[in-house]
C-alpha cells in the first residue's frame, strides 16, 4: 500500500520542485515544511514549529531528500517513519548516532556507501537508484512565458532561439570543486604529505571503478589531514576519521580529473563549461567557454537537450552509484558520455543507452566520433531516454519508495 500523506521537509534541494509536481499528479496529499535546521541536533524552536505542524495532521510518514539528525529524532519520538533519498556522497549527517533510529528508513543511491552506512548501524538501510522525470523538458517547453496567441509570432521561431542559446558541441555542467569546499586546496601540508598525497591522487586517476585510497592512506598521512584539514564532527557522530580523510583527497581527485577534462578536451574541442566556479588560470586559452551558472529547473534542460555530447564527471566520492546528473541528461533526451562506473554499467548498456570512458584518450576518441556520427549519437540518445522513461521516471519510482514502507 502506498503512502498517501506525508510531510515533506525542504532546504533548498534542486530536487524538490521535481518531486513536489509528481506528488501532485500522483495526489499524493502532502504538506511542506521549510525552516532551516540551525542544529543538526538540538534546535528548540525547529523542534516546536515541526512538532506542531506534525500534530496537526495526521501524517503517515516523513520524507526529506538527505539525511536530518534532528528530523530523525523527532519522528522517532513520535513512531512516524521518517524516508530519506540519499542522493551525494559523502553526506557527514549520517555519521550521525541517530542512524541507528528504529524508524529512519534510508534510500541510498550508491550500493557501496548502502552497504557502509549498514555497518554504521542503518536497521532499514536500502539500495535505491535515483530518478528524474522523463517530462521534465516537455513541462518547461509548456511553461515558456511566451504568449503564442500572437500571431505574429512564430512557435519554430522561439524554438530556433532556445536551441541557438543553449547549442554546444559539448558541454559539462558541475562544480569544479576549486573553492572552499575542497579542504586540501586551503591548508599547507609538510612537503612529504603533500608529495604522497599528490601521487596519491595521480594513481587514483588512472583507476576507473575501484577507490583505493582509504586503503592506501598511512596512518601518519591520514593523522594529517585530519589534523590540518579539522575534520572532527563532534561527539553526536560517529569518528570514521579515515572514512572522512579518504574523502578528502577523494575530492581533489575529482577537482583534477575535471580540469583534466576540460584541458585534454580543449586543446581538441569547443567545450562550454556551466558552473559556478572559476575556470582556472591555467585552462585559459583553449577552447573552453565560460558559461556561467544555469538554472536546475528553467536553463539546464535545455542545455542537456541541446548539447551534442554531455559530460558526466562522476565525483571520486561516489564510489559505484549512478549519480543523479546521469539521469537528468537522459531525461532531458541529451546523449551522455560519462566515466565507467560499476552500477552505470550494470544499469545502462555502454554504447547502446549511453557512452562510457576509462581513460582520457578514450574520452577524446569517443567525443571525435561521437560528434561526428549524428544519427548514432542520436540513437544512443533516444535509448537513453526510453530505458530512464521505462525503469527509472521519477513517478515510478516515488511511488515504489512510498510503498516500501
Amino acid at each position: 500500500m502506498i503512502l498517501k500523506k506525508i510531510l515533506f521537509y525542504q532546504f533548498g534541494s534542486n530536487s524538490e520542485p521535481g518531486l513536489e509536481k509528481i506528488l501532485k499528479q500522483n495526489k499524493i496529499e502532502y504538506c511542506v515544511f521549510a525552516k532551516k535546521i540551525k542544529d543538526y541536533h538540538a534546535d528548540a524552536e525547529f523542534a516546536f514549529e515541526f512538532l506542531q505542524v506534525l500534530h496537526a495532521e495526521k501524517f503517515q510518514a516523513v520524507f526529506s531528500f538527505d539525511y536530518f539528525p534532528l528530523v530523525s529524532m523527532l519522528c522517532e519520538m513520535n513512531q512516524i517513519p521518517y524516508l530519506s533519498w540519499i542522493y551525494d556522497c559523502p553526506m557527514y549527517t549520517l555519521y550521525s548516532k541517530t542512524i541507528g533510529n528504529e524508524m529512519n528508513y534510508i534510500f541510498c543511491f550508491d550500493r557501496k556507501y548502502n552497504l557502509y552506512l549498514q555497518q554504521l548501524g542503518a536497521k532499514h538501510c536500502i539500495h535505491f537508484p535515483l530518478a528524474a522525470d522523463a517530462e521534465r523538458l516537455v513541462t518547461i517547453l509548456s511553461n515558456t512565458s511566451i504568449d503564442l496567441s500572437n500571431e505574429k509570432i512564430n512557435p519554430k521561431m522561439i524554438k530556433d532561439e532556445i536551441q541557438k542559446k543553449y547549442e554546444s558541441d559539448i558541454s559539462f555542467v558541475g562544480n569544479l570543486y576549486s573553492e572552499k569546499k575542497n579542504r586540501l586546496r586551503n591548508v599547507v601540508l609538510s612537503d612529504y604529505c603533500k608529495g604522497f598525497t599528490d601521487g596519491l591522487v595521480e594513481s587514483q586517476l588512472k583507476v576507473y571503478g575501484y577507490n583505493f585510497i582509504k586503503e592506501a592512506l598511512p596512518d601518519d598521512i591520514m593523522n594529517e589531514i585530519i589534523e590540518k584539514c579539522k575534520l572532527s564532527l563532534g561527539d553526536m557522530y560517529h569518528q570514521d576519521l579515515a572514512q572522512m580523510a579518504a574523502d578528502t583527497v577523494g575530492m581533489e581527485v575529482s577537482a583534477r580529473e575535471r580540469e583534466k577534462v576540460l584541458r585534454v578536451l580543449g586543446e581538441h574541442f569547443e567545450v562550454d563549461l556551466y558552473s559556478g566556479s572559476t575556470l582556472p588560470v591555467f585552462l585559459h586559452g583553449l577552447n573552453i567557454r565560460e558559461k556561467g551558472f544555469v538554472n536546475y529547473e528553467k536553463e539546464m534542460p535545455y542545455v542537456f537537450h541541446n548539447s551534442k555530447i554531455n559530460l558526466n564527471i562522476t565525483s571520486k566520492t561516489i564510489e559505484s552509484g549512478i549519480p543523479l546528473r546521469v539521469f537528468d541528461i537522459l531525461s532531458c533526451g541529451g546523449f551522455c558520455i560519462t566515466n565507467y562506473q560499476p552500477e552505470i554499467a550494470e544499469y545502462f548498456t555502454d554504447g547502446e543507452d549511453l557512452v562510457m570512458y576509462s581513460s582520457m584518450e578514450d574520452l577524446v576518441e569517443k567525443v571525435a566520433y561521437y560528434l561526428e556520427h549524428e544519427e548514432e549519437r542520436k540513437q544512443i540518445a533516444q535509448n537513453g531516454y526510453e530505458k530512464l522513461k521505462r525503469n527509472y521516471d521519477l513517478g515510478m519510482i516515488i511511488k515504489e519508495m512510498l510503498s516500501y514502507v
